[in-house]
């Protein structure tokens, strides 16, 4: 507000002035034109004389004012107005006509310089460049001096350059005038008065002087050179209206000076009277550093009682004089040592100008205790902000009552870069930040209890770059003011041990794959060297009877002998390829269950029945026990059977001459299952193979010499069946005593189909069937 309305003063100023020129310009061209137009035309004639006496009179009251103001420049103002008056009386130099004097030229171009590097000096407070400016002042007057006496007596038929586009350069030369002037009178440091107002009004004057004169030229208007030849005359005659208008000025600023001095004294005397007993130092001085005043502060301060100022108060006022003869004031802060201490001052001066004499009221306070305060204090805060930034995590501090980060550490800003601004976020509670929205901190800040750490779980945010960052959150309650509350949120940086158990966690499972890899590799080349063992065995008998078939020349008792040993052997071959084939199917999917209705009693009882020779050829027996006669379940019959020959076939072959072998079929209508248990009085199993015994391809004894063979896939084989069906297969057994295989087969059928009955068809299609699950009755699975 204020920068508008000094532009507004500013354009109001200016076009009051222009206002009156255009005025001046406006009432001299009608009475020319009254004057032409009635006959009068001895009325325009020019009077270039009085324009002479004019500015000579103009100059006299310039020297008037320039002596009672001690202002020199004046004086230089004076000289330049009437050397100016007579150049102009003979030549026009600025008249625009395309006609530019070589000697001109280089006076206008020396004086302009001049000019502005005094203008400029004059923003200075350097006291040798505004010596040098007094300097400038008065070279000025010299040149002008000079110029007149070359231009008359010297130089008079100078080099003159003449073209029509030189007009503009004209123009320009002319129009630096008016600039000059307004740059003057509208610098911060000159005083908006009468008579630097007048010295703006007169470039105005004399550039619309010599422009009309210009146009007259040009047109040859009778009227135009009148205009011209009294704003030339308005122009040297300005200072003899402003001059005594700020000699007026003046005599009322006097009388309100003398007024304000006496309400000075009055206001001086009370503030001696209380500086007695102030704390601070005062003292009064002239301009030749004389006290005038001094209370007993500076007096006990200094140790000083002399007539003039103490030295080290007179050099601070003598290196700052410009600054505050400027500002009226000045206030700062200076160093100095008396006997071997070093003390502070904060110094406040103020300028007095009193008549003719200069007065400064120092004023000064001892703050070297102070500033010794504050400088411990800005160091410990150092010190404490240094440590707060070297901690490699993320600390903010969060501002309960304004709901906003308001500090936060270098980690954060590094890793984080920008502290959300909740100012223009349309829900400003629900802003995130470090993984925390502000509406969980100022939740979380109320709860908490003052000095109380609270611990969350270990939080994953992302840093700038998309990376995450695993933290543990850690908060406490400061009191800053009564009822202002902020909260101290600590993330401990957790990111590397997280990581390292993420790892330790990997290598652990790639540990545990290698070993995996490694067991079934030992187990695959296991399978393989018995697999081949198994196969090579019977191809090897095969060959071995037909060998003894050619040598015995066909005999039909032998052939009969040897045909049985190669169907034997046949059948044991067809047993392994099956179950390679079969486990692989129910890997991949492949194998295709056929589920009918069947009598679950008949179909077990069958089975027994159908392998006791087996059992009495080894002198064992089977005992076979049910709880019910008839029970019609869903299941696959060819898969059942083969489950169960299995198992049958396992307790006969590890069950030693004379035991037993019990198969009982159970119910549990409430559970809905069917339980059929085989159960050997075998070598059984050992506790820690029971859990893999019905893994692919293992065996409890893997020796190729063991007294059974096998190739370590049936009982995977059976499982797996049962897992198909709905049901399962577990085990139980103890070393030495006994083995008890169970299957688990759903209490369910199949709804609307009759009870099957091609359970005789299947025995008779697959005769074989027993010969080729026995055929390896003296190997095993085990």
């Amino acid at each position: 507000m204020k920068s508008k309305q000094t532009i507004g003063t500013l354009i109001a100023a200016n076009g009051l002035i222009l206002l009156t020129l255009f005025m001046l310009f406006g009432l001299s061209y009608f009475f020319a034109f009254v004057a032409q137009r009635f006959g009068n035309e001895y009325l325009l004639e020019s009077n270039g004389a009085s324009t002479v006496v004019m500015a000579g009179l103009s100059a006299l009251m310039l020297f008037f004012y320039a002596s009672y103001t001690k202002k020199a420049y004046f004086s230089v103002l004076a000289f330049s107005f009437f050397f100016g008056s007579i150049i102009e009386y003979s030549n026009r130099f600025f008249l625009i006509d395309g006609r530019i004097s070589s000697i001109f030229l280089g006076f206008y171009l020396i004086m302009l310089i001049m000019l502005i590097f005094t203008m400029s000096a004059a923003f200075s407070y350097n006291e040798v460049i505004r010596i040098n400016m007094k300097v400038m002042v008065w070279s000025i007057l010299v040149i002008l001096i000079a110029f007149t006496v070359l231009n008359y007596y010297v130089f008079k038929n100078a080099v003159v350059f003449q073209d029509s586009s030189l007009m503009v350069f004209e123009l320009m030369m002319l129009a630096t005038v008016p600039l000059l002037g307004g740059w003057y009178y509208h610098t911060f440091f000159t005083k908006k008065n009468v008579m630097n107002l007048s010295v703006y009004y007169t470039s105005l004057l004399y550039f619309s002087a010599v422009f009309t004169e210009s146009l007259a030229v040009q047109f040859s208007d009778t009227r135009l050179f009148f205009v011209s030849d009294r704003l030339m005359l308005f122009t040297y005659s300005t200072f003899l209206v402003f001059v005594p208008v700020a000699f007026y000025r003046i005599i009322k600023e006097k009388d309100a000076l003398i007024i304000k001095t006496n309400e000075l004294k009055q206001s001086l005397f009370m503030f001696f009277k209380s500086a007695e007993y102030n704390e601070n130092i005062t003292v009064f001085v002239n301009s030749k550093y004389e006290i005038l005043y001094a209370n007993a502060k500076y007096k006990q301060f200094f140790n000083h009682y002399r007539k003039y100022l103490d030295s080290y108060l007179s050099g601070y006022i003598r290196e700052k004089y410009e600054v505050i003869k400027y500002n009226m004031n000045y206030s700062a802060s200076m160093k100095l040592e008396m006997e071997g201490k070093q003390y502070i001052l904060d110094v406040d001066v103020v300028y007095l100008e009193q008549d003719t004499e200069e007065i400064f009221c120092i004023t000064a306070k001892d703050i070297t205790v102070i500033r010794a305060m504050q400088e411990s204090l800005e160091r410990s805060e150092y010190k404490y902000r240094s440590f707060f930034n070297l901690i490699p995590d993320f600390i903010f501090l969060y501002d309960i009552g304004k709901n906003r980060v308001i500090e936060a550490n270098d980690m954060v800003y590094n890793d984080f870069k920008n502290i959300p601004n909740s100012r223009f976020v349309r829900n400003p509670m629900e802003e995130r930040f470090m993984g925390l929205s502000y509406r969980e901190l100022s939740e979380i800040g109320n709860k908490i209890q003052y000095g109380e750490i609270l611990k969350l779980d270990i939080l994953k945010v992302k840093d700038q770059k998309g990376q995450d960052v695993y933290v543990e959150p850690n908060f406490r309650l400061i009191s800053v003011e009564k009822d202002k509350w902020q909260m101290l949120v600590f993330l401990r940086n957790v990111t590397n041990s997280v990581k390292l158990h993420e790892l330790r966690i990997e290598n652990e499972a790639n540990l545990r794959k290698l070993y995996i890899a490694a067991e079934n590799e030992k187990m695959f080349n296991e399978f393989f060297a018995n697999m081949s063992h198994e196969l090579r065995t019977p191809i090897n008998v095969i060959l071995s009877a037909l060998d003894m078939m050619e040598i015995s020349g066909f005999d039909a008792e032998k052939g009969e002998k040897y045909a049985g040993l190669i169907r034997h052997n046949s059948y044991r071959l067809q047993r392994i390829v099956s179950n390679i084939l079969d486990i692989t199917k129910v890997d991949s999917g492949f194998y295709k269950l056929n589920m009918h209705n069947y009598d679950i009693i008949t179909f077990t009882e069958d089975t027994v029945m159908s392998i006791l020779h087996y059992a009495e050829n080894k002198g064992l027996k089977i005992i076979f026990d049910t709880e019910v006669e008839e029970h019609i379940v869903q299941f696959d019959l060819p898969s059942m059977e083969r489950v169960l020959l299995n198992l049958l076939s396992n307790a006969i072959k590890f069950t030693k001459d004379g035991g037993t072998i019990f198969v009982n079929l159970t119910m549990d209508e409430e559970a809905g299952k069917i339980f059929i248990d085989v159960k050997d009085t075998g070598i059984g199993i050992a506790p820690e193979n029971v859990d893999t015994i019905f893994d692919r391809f293992i065996q409890v004894n893997k020796s190729t010499t063991r007294d059974n063979e096998g190739t370590g896939i049936g009982l995977s084989i059976v499982k797996k069946l049962m897992n198909l069906m709905g049901g399962d297969c577990v085990v139980e057994s103890q070393l030495h005593v006994g083995t008890t295989f169970r299957l688990v087969l759903p209490d369910e059928r199949i709804p609307g189909e009759s009870d099957a009955s091609s359970i005789i068809d299947f025995y008779e299609k697959t005769t074989n069937r027993v010969d080729i699950e026995f055929s390896d009755l003296q190997t095993s699975d085990r």
